[in-house]
């Protein structure tokens, strides 16, 4: 029998292992990828352990035919990427209404100089106002927190300060390597002039000496 899929002993195998005893009754069956030939159609009464080991014996006789004997890591990664993108769309989906819902909610954040009778905000103007806070905090010349007034800055002015720094510093090494280049090519013409004069020059001695017409 050729092209076969698998048959009840392979069930029975990965059922029960290969040295225990199964303590059921075992059909004798096979799945094969080419028919009989037979012509004959007709229907079978059998007993529940029959029936059972045919059933489980088709599922995965064609779960192996659809996935591959040897494609079985390949497919259960594809699954696992679709499921992770349909479960990520449908939470994203969920969260969104979720988050707008937290941040429009009403809270009482509570500070060591907070008023007795402090009204309520919201977790977005909660946001905002610990942003605030974060940018007007004092920090040193590293950008590190710090409680020294006299040799601090606001984390604002530092941030600020950092990216006007960089900025220049680009700007500024943009425009020196731009006139360097430019200073050479001058530098280079001059040259280049000089070159050509004193070769005219050199050629009308030359002409005057020999009595040639230069």
């Amino acid at each position: 029998m050729g092209n076969v899929i698998m048959d009840t002993g392979n069930i029975a195998e990965a059922r029960y292992g290969t040295g225990e005893e199964p303590p059921e009754l075992q059909s004798d069956m096979v799945a094969t990828r080419d028919p009989e030939g037979k012509g004959i159609e007709f229907h079978v009464s059998m007993r529940s352990w029959t029936q059972r080991d045919m059933e489980e014996l088709i599922v995965e006789a064609a779960a192996r035919v659809v996935v591959g004997e040897y494609g079985n890591n390949k497919l259960a990664k594809l699954v696992e990427e679709r499921c992770i993108a349909i479960v990520t769309a449908q939470a994203d989906k969920h969260l969104y209404t979720v988050a707008a819902d937290v941040l429009d909610r009403p809270i009482l954040p509570k500070y060591p100089y907070q008023k007795p009778d402090a009204q309520p905000v919201t977790m977005r103007e909660f946001i905002g106002l610990t942003g605030r806070d974060y940018l007007e905090a004092r920090v040193d010349n590293s950008g590190n927190p710090t409680t020294d007034r006299h040799y601090s800055k606001s984390r604002l002015q530092h941030i600020v300060e950092s990216c006007v720094h960089r900025s220049f510093k680009t700007e500024i090494e943009k425009a020196t390597n731009a006139a360097i280049s430019e200073f050479q090519k001058a530098i280079k013409l001059q040259h280049d002039a000089f070159l050509d004069a004193e070769k005219k020059r050199l050629r009308d001695a030359l002409a005057k000496a020999t009595g040639a017409t230069p």
